[in-house]
């Protein structure tokens, strides 16, 4: 998470963008439509920080680090899950919980 907090003014002008899906103080939720439309242009070479410009971004308010790290995250899930990851709800799938240390009987486990 950012260590920036966004005031009240900078949280209106970014809600204002069409790239923003929501806001808070801490934390920017860019639609999935910029989402993956900024990774096929970071693929053809174009910098992070020059797509979050050319699409209404101003860095002085997100943050310097922002489009480098958003995009390093983004090419990850594009390359595991292609266009799919970003326009559907991944996180909890596939976790099975904290392993437990104690023998597990079959009937238990398929219980579970």
């Amino acid at each position: 998470m950012s260590k920036i907090i966004f005031n009240e003014h900078q949280m209106k002008l970014l809600e204002n963008n069409e790239n923003v899906d929501h806001v808070s103080e801490r934390s920017i939720a860019y639609t999935p439509a910029f989402k993956i439309k900024a990774v096929k242009e970071n693929l053809e070479g174009k910098a992070p920080s020059q797509i979050f410009i050319e699409n209404g971004f101003e860095i002085e308010i997100i943050g310097a680090e922002k489009p480098r790290s958003c995009l390093k995250r983004w090419r990850k899930t594009f390359k595991q899950f292609g266009e799919e990851g970003f326009l559907t709800e991944r996180r909890g799938k596939g976790s099975t919980g904290r392993p437990t240390s104690e023998e597990v009987s079959v009937e238990d486990n398929l219980r579970k």
